[in-house]
């Protein structure tokens, strides 16, 4: 009696190290497939850049009040995300309502003058579309201290600089083009404003597009900033069109 229950025993020790022995080694096959699939991308280095004077989005949005919103609320919110970046390891995913009139704004804190980079300074971002060919407007905007609270911005057409297409493409804006005039939407009155921009308080990048331009509308953007000095504009003469009032 006593040997068959000893028999019985080591069968069922042996039994158990075989299950736990296939328990580990399914759970091991399991979590590398884990590790394979959510493993974090090993950031890029940054290269060093003195020309830089300010920095609008780059990993994160701005630290120490920046902040990020979207018009109209029912649009997406614009969300950090893993899964697409051309420098780093985030970039920013903006998804904008293509029927209506519809934008995010990114913002740092507190606000840059930028008047001494008027002449030579650029606004230079990556940017790449779900489809390719979206049509948008890249946009600055002021604090908005000298009007009121209303932040004036100034706009250029994104198909007026080049095409967004499916692959990464750097833009390198002149800050000139966008001109010294500025405009704000007067709700109470239903019409734009127009009025002299502040460039000694730059307060941020919009990205916007117009109701019905765009079938739909969905674009990752990354390194935004903005810099002493950049490539000549080599687009149509005399543009901006309007940039006096």
């Amino acid at each position: 009696m006593k040997s068959h229950l000893q028999t019985i025993i080591r069968k069922c020790a042996v039994g158990t190290l075989l299950l736990a022995s296939f328990s580990l080694a399914s759970f091991s096959d399991f979590r590398d497939r884990d590790v394979s699939r959510f493993q974090p991308k090993e950031a890029k280095q940054f290269r060093p850049d003195k020309d830089v004077v300010s920095v609008v989005m780059r990993e994160a949005i701005p630290r120490g009040g920046g902040y990020v919103y979207q018009y109209p609320r029912e649009n997406p919110e614009p969300i950090l995300t893993d899964k697409f970046a051309m420098e780093g390891a985030l970039s920013m995913e903006i998804e904008l309502i293509a029927s209506d009139y519809s934008g995010v704004a990114i913002c740092i804190a507190g606000s840059v003058d930028l008047e001494p980079y008027y002449e030579e300074g650029v606004v230079e971002f990556w940017i790449k579309g779900e489809k390719g060919g979206e049509n948008a407007l890249f946009v600055l905007v002021d604090d908005g201290v000298k009007t009121g609270g209303e932040s004036m911005q100034v706009k250029l057409r994104s198909k007026s600089l080049g095409e967004i297409t499916t692959e990464w493409k750097r833009f390198s804006i002149p800050l000139k083009l966008f001109g010294r005039t500025g405009v704000y939407w007067d709700a109470k009155n239903t019409r734009e404003v127009m009025l002299p921009f502040s460039w000694t308080n730059f307060k941020g990048f919009r990205l916007e597009v117009r109701k019905d331009e765009n079938e739909s509308f969905k674009v990752w953007i990354d390194d935004i900033v903005i810099k002493k000095h950049g490539k000549a504009y080599e687009g149509p003469a005399n543009y901006p069109f309007r940039n006096e009032i």
